[in-house]
C-alpha cells in the first residue's frame, strides 16, 4: 500500500479542526439565537400588556375624594371676634322649595345656639332674634340671591350645610366650647390705650394765586391773601373697654366655627378637585405612553421574528451540514 503523503494528513486534520470549530460556532449562535429570541417575545408580551392596560384607562374613572372637616378642627382654634357685616338680599321671590330649606335649617341652627350658647351670655348683652341670628350667620337671604342668579349651587350648598350642622352640633358639646363659653361668662373688661386716627378743622391762612377778592389782585404777585379751614388728621391714645385676648362672646364663638368649618372645607374641595384633575391629566399622558408602548412592542415583535428568521438560516445550515456528512 501506498503511503498516505504527510501534506495530505496535515490538510485532513486541518479540515476537520475547522469543522468542529464551525459546528460549534454555530451551536453557541443557535442557542444566543434562542435566548435573545426568548427575552424580546417575553419583553414583548409584557410590554405590550402594560401598554394596553394604560390605554384601557379611563380619565372618567378617578372620582374626587369627598371633603370633610372634623369636630376637632374647628375647634382647635380660638374663634375670631371679627363678624363679616351682613349682605342685604335682594327684594325677590326665589323657589319655594329653597326657600323652606334654608328656613327649617334657621330653625335648627338657631335652637342649637339657644341651647347651648345663649345661656353664657351676660347681663347686658342682646339676645338676638332668630332673623338677626340669620343674618349673623348663614345669611339665608343672600344665599338664595347666589341661587337665583346661578352663583351658587342649591344642591352643593345643602350638601355642605348637612354636614355641618351635626360636626358643630358636636363642636357644641365639647369641652373646648364649655371652656370658651365659660370664660366669657367670667371675665371682666380692662382699660386698653389704643391709638384712633381722628381730625380736627384748623384755621390757615395762604396765598392764592387764583383770588381776585382783593385790591390790585392783577398785580404781580398776582391773587390774594385769603384764609381757609381745612380738616387735618392727628392720633389720639384712648382708654376702651375690652375683654382680654381669646375672649369671645357665644354668638362670635358660634360664628368663629361655622367660618372655621367653610374655609377648610373649601380648602380641601380645591386640593382635592386639583388631586383629581392631576390624576386624570397622568392617565391622558399614560394613554399616549402606552400606544406608544404598543407600537415598541410590536418593533420588539419584529425583531422576534428576524432572530428567528436567522435561527432558521442556521438550522438550514446544520441540515445541509448534515446530509454532505459521508456515511459510514
Amino acid at each position: 500500500m501506498d503511503a498516505i503523503p504527510e501534506h495530505s494528513v496535515l490538510l485532513s486534520r486541518t479540515t476537520s479542526a475547522l469543522d468542529r470549530i464551525e459546528a460549534l460556532y454555530l451551536k453557541v449562535l443557535r442557542a444566543a439565537l434562542l435566548i435573545v429570541a426568548t427575552v424580546l417575545l417575553i419583553c414583548a408580551a409584557g410590554w405590550a400588556a402594560y401598554s394596553l392596560m394604560r390605554v384601557m384607562r379611563s380619565p372618567d374613572s378617578v372620582v374626587e375624594k369627598p371633603s370633610v372637616v372634623s369636630v376637632a378642627e374647628i375647634v382647635a382654634s380660638e374663634a375670631s371676634t371679627k363678624t363679616d357685616a351682613p349682605r342685604a338680599g335682594a327684594n325677590v321671590d326665589v323657589l319655594r322649595r329653597e326657600r323652606a330649606y334654608y328656613d327649617a335649617f334657621v330653625k335648627k341652627y338657631f335652637a342649637l345656639y339657644r341651647e347651648k350658647f345663649q345661656p353664657s351670655l351676660r347681663g347686658d348683652d342682646k339676645k338676638l332674634t332668630i332673623g338677626e341670628f340669620d343674618d349673623l350667620t348663614i345669611n339665608s337671604s343672600a344665599r338664595l340671591d347666589a341661587v337665583r342668579s346661578g352663583d351658587l349651587s342649591f344642591e352643593q350648598d345643602r350638601k355642605d350645610l348637612d354636614g355641618y350642622l351635626p360636626i358643630v352640633t358636636q363642636a357644641a358639646n365639647s369641652k373646648q366650647t364649655v371652656e370658651r363659653l365659660s370664660r366669657y361668662r367670667t371675665a371682666t373688661k380692662r382699660p386698653v390705650a389704643t391709638q384712633v386716627q381722628r381730625t380736627r378743622v384748623e384755621t390757615r391762612r395762604g396765598w392764592d394765586t387764583f383770588s381776585d377778592n382783593c385790591e390790585n389782585w392783577y398785580l404781580s404777585p398776582i391773587g390774594c391773601a385769603v384764609t381757609r379751614r381745612v380738616e387735618v388728621p392727628y392720633t389720639e391714645t384712648v382708654q376702651v373697654m375690652r375683654y382680654p385676648d381669646g375672649i369671645a362672646s357665644p354668638s362670635e364663638v358660634l360664628k368663629g366655627y361655622q367660618d372655621r368649618y367653610f374655609q377648610l372645607l373649601a380648602e380641601r374641595r380645591e386640593r382635592n378637585a386639583s388631586e383629581a384633575a392631576s390624576q386624570r391629566n397622568e392617565i391622558v399622558r399614560g394613554q399616549a405612553a402606552g400606544w406608544n408602548g404598543l407600537s415598541q412592542s410590536i418593533l420588539i415583535a419584529g425583531g422576534f421574528l428576524v432572530l428567528m428568521f436567522f435561527f432558521l438560516l442556521v438550522a438550514i445550515e446544520r441540515h445541509q451540514r448534515r446530509s454532505r456528512a459521508p456515511v459510514a
